[in-house]
C-alpha cells in the first residue's frame, strides 16, 4: 500500500470500543471520538459509563439515529432521548458531534436546532434537499470513497459547498470496490471524486477540507 499522510479520527461505538479507542488514541496519536451508535439502542443502559468518558474526547461520535435497522417506535423514540444526552454534553463540552443519521434526517433536522453545537453528518445518506439543510444549519456533509461508484452521492456533493464538505472511510466499509475491505488511505479516491464532480484542482479540495477540520477540532 502507497504511503499516505491523514488524520485518522478513531470512533468508538459502545463502551467495548470507547475504551478501545482511548487506548489506541494514546499509543497512535489517533483522534479519539467516543460515543454510543444507535443501532445499540437496547444496550442504552451503557449510555451513562459512556458519557463518564468523555474527558478523554475530543469529539463525540457515533451517535444519532438509525431507522433502517431499528423499526419499533418505542426504540427509536429511546434513540431520539440518546442522542439529545449526547447533544447536551457537546454544547457543554464544546466539542464536535459527529453524528449517524439512517434514515432519521427529518427527526435530525428538527432537533439540531436546539444545541449550539459543531456537528458532522457522516457518511451522509439522504437527499440534496436535506444535505442543504444541514449545511444551513452550520454543519458539514462527509463523503467516503463509495462516492466513487455512488451516483446518489455524487449529486449531493456537487451541491454542497466546499465550506461545508468533509471526507472519511468509515473503514472498514463504504470502500471504492463493493465487497472489500476500506482503508483510511482511500480517503484519496473521495479527494478526487469531488474535485472531478466540483471541477476544481484536488489541491483545493484537500485545502478546504483541511481548513474545515481545523474548524471543528482548533
Amino acid at each position: 500500500m502507497a504511503k499516505c499522510n491523514v488524520k485518522v479520527v478513531e470512533a468508538g461505538v459502545d463502551l467495548e470500543s470507547d475504551l478501545r479507542v482511548i487506548e489506541l488514541s494514546s499509543k497512535y496519536g489517533l483522534v479519539p471520538a467516543l460515543g454510543f451508535h444507535p443501532e445499540f439502542v437496547e444496550r442504552s443502559n451503557e449510555v451513562d459509563e459512556v458519557l463518564k468518558l468523555l474527558d478523554k474526547a475530543k469529539a463525540i461520535s457515533e451517535v444519532g439515529l438509525d431507522y433502517y435497522w431499528i423499526k419499533e417506535e418505542e426504540l427509536k423514540r429511546k434513540e431520539v432521548q440518546v442522542l439529545e444526552r449526547f447533544l447536551e454534553e457537546g454544547e457543554r463540552r464544546n466539542i464536535p458531534v459527529i453524528i449517524h443519521s439512517r434514515g432519521g434526517n427529518k427527526d435530525l433536522l428538527s432537533i439540531l436546532p436546539s444545541y449550539k453545537v459543531k456537528f458532522v453528518i457522516h457518511a451522509y445518506e439522504g437527499s440534496v434537499k436535506d444535505a442543504l439543510k444541514f449545511v444551513d444549519l452550520g454543519g458539514f456533509i462527509s463523503f467516503p470513497p463509495v462516492i466513487v461508484r455512488d451516483k446518489f452521492r455524487q449529486a449531493i456533493a456537487k451541491e454542497v459547498p466546499l465550506e461545508n464538505a468533509f471526507t472519511e472511510t468509515d473503514s472498514p466499509f463504504l470502500g471504492v470496490d463493493k465487497g472489500t475491505r476500506n482503508e483510511p488511505c482511500n480517503v484519496i479516491y473521495a479527494l478526487k471524486k469531488i474535485a472531478e464532480l466540483k471541477g476544481v484542482e484536488q489541491e483545493e479540495v484537500e485545502r478546504k477540507i483541511e481548513e474545515n477540520f481545523k474548524k471543528i477540532f482548533p
